[in-house]
């Protein structure tokens, strides 16, 4: 286990509060390259950050990461354990990642409780009476045509190419269904007691 290397991978994740845009400018200043090269981290699919580390220098590349505002992951330089889809920038000779700081703790949960059965979770208010200013209308006496109704033109139907057959003939030829075979050999009957 002593010579098992490690890869860096990162997803796209960030840290809590961390702002996009100034994310991608610390990991171009920590990659020493253009924003523009970054971009391709954050597709959303894992990125080989680095591979080929031992267990403190992938530590030290994931709390680089994490000060940055990025979150990593170490997982094992097995090509299984690695599918990244891209690769990132590399990084300059002389650059390295900075001192190492453990990574923000995940988010826990807050602790919540569930009320007893019946607890009145908000206080109903009554809704206000709503007051519209109705004197500018009037009813109509029942059976009062509201409005004019426009007469629909009869349908015109050319129907002298179409003929009744008498009742009785097949419009169509039925499909033959195989009659079912069932296997009742293992099935016996119990008599009633």
């Amino acid at each position: 286990m002593a010579d098992q290397h490690f890869a860096v991978v990162f997803s796209g994740r960030l840290t809590d509060g961390a702002e996009p845009t100034q994310v991608r400018n610390n990991l171009a200043n920590l990659f020493n390259v253009e924003p523009a090269k970054v971009e391709r981290m954050f597709t959303g699919k894992p990125v080989l950050v680095k591979k080929d580390l031992d267990e403190a220098k992938a530590k030290s590349y994931v709390a680089a990461l994490a000060k940055a505002g990025a979150i990593a992951e170490i997982v094992t330089n097995e090509p299984q354990a690695i599918t990244p889809s891209a690769t990132a920038p590399a990084t300059s000779s002389s650059t390295t990642p900075a001192t190492p700081t453990e990574p923000p703790p995940p988010p826990v949960a807050p602790d919540l409780t569930i009320a007893e059965v019946g607890v009145t979770l908000v206080e109903y208010q009554p809704m206000p009476n709503v007051d519209f200013d109705t004197t500018q209308f009037d009813l109509a006496e029942v059976g009062a045509t509201l409005a004019e109704s426009e007469p629909v033109p009869p349908a015109n139907f050319d129907t002298s190419g179409m003929e009744l057959d008498p009742p009785g003939v097949l419009l169509t030829e039925p499909k033959p269904v195989e009659p079912a075979v069932f296997d009742t050999d293992a099935l016996s009957l119990v008599e009633n007691q």
